[in-house]
């Protein structure tokens, strides 16, 4: 799992101890083919990365970008309140690692560079699109 988590952006400068905090909080969940894990302008509270499978992104019902195998969504949730900007339905069936704030809050509030790191890579992904 620890090379899982390294391989995303958000994680990939932590240090193994903190990377092995955060896999010791991730929990595994499935979901079948065409269901809508959540929608867009729900409330979150979790990030997901996709161990295997594959999921849209809609926004106002268009497909803006799909996801699979180690990709991951939901992360503004970990660092804002806002509601969810996407809709994301599974295309297949789908094992995701979910990581919720609480659990990474705790994580990143003893650990001041851990916490900087993540919110920079926060920063450019939200400055990013699909």
């Amino acid at each position: 799992m620890l090379d899982l988590l390294k391989s995303i952006p958000f994680f990939a400068t932590l240090s193994d101890e903190d990377l092995e905090k955060i896999s010791s909080t991730i929990k595994m969940e499935y979901f079948p083919e065409n269901h809508v894990i959540f929608a867009e302008g729900d409330a979150g509270a979790e990030m997901y990365v996709i161990k295997r499978g594959e999921v849209e992104v809609l926004r106002d019902n268009v497909e803006i970008a799909r996801l699979k195998d180690n990709d991951f969504f939901g992360e503004m949730a970990l660092v804002s309140e806002a509601p969810r900007n996407a809709t994301l339905k599974t295309v297949s069936d789908v094992e995701a690692m979910i990581l919720n704030k609480a659990d990474l809050d705790h994580i990143l509030s003893n650990n001041a560079g851990a916490a900087a790191q993540f919110s920079n890579e926060v920063i450019k992904r939200a400055n990013s699109s699909f």
